[in-house]
């Protein structure tokens, strides 16, 4: 298929739905509350968080929402790009993704972080390269989601 700009924001919008944006959120939020715990351990202190936090964290997934500027509020930046808002200003959007891309990929003892290929296939990772280098990035991911369907 032929994308314009405005045909993909429209395949992406139609794809980026509050429920797949919200099952992606969880399915983060487990990625680094098990990469939390895993820590932890690691440092010999697994009860490290306290009753009243774990209850937070546990709410916090169910409703995929966390107050102030956090990891979710970057990947609803990014969703929103990815569904044709309009960037405010590239540093903001570079500070976003950095957020993401530190969360998600970077060990603790390298500098920058490590982003496997398989990560670009998300929804969370098209809606990042839609933020990074334009919606032109993702015609590829969508020319595959339109194969899929027509085989359907």
């Amino acid at each position: 298929m032929e994308w314009t700009k405005e045909s993909a924001f429209l395949k992406l919008q139609e794809i980026y739905t509050d429920k797949l944006m919200q099952d992606e959120k969880r399915r983060i939020f487990q990625q680094v509350y098990r990469h939390l715990h895993g820590h932890l351990d690691d440092l010999a202190v697994n009860t490290g968080l306290k009753e009243e936090a774990e209850k937070q964290l546990k709410f916090f997934k169910e409703y995929t929402f966390m107050p102030g500027d956090n990891l979710f509020q970057s990947m609803r930046y990014v969703f929103l790009l990815a569904r044709g808002e309009k960037e405010v200003n590239p540093q903001e959007t570079e500070r976003q993704l950095n957020r993401i891309y530190r969360s998600l990929f970077q060990p603790a003892g390298l500098k920058n972080p490590y982003i496997p290929d398989s990560f670009w296939s998300t929804p969370l990772g098209a809606a990042c390269l839609v933020a990074q280098e334009g919606v032109e990035a993702v015609y590829p991911i969508l020319d595959e989601i339109v194969e899929d369907e027509e085989d359907e």
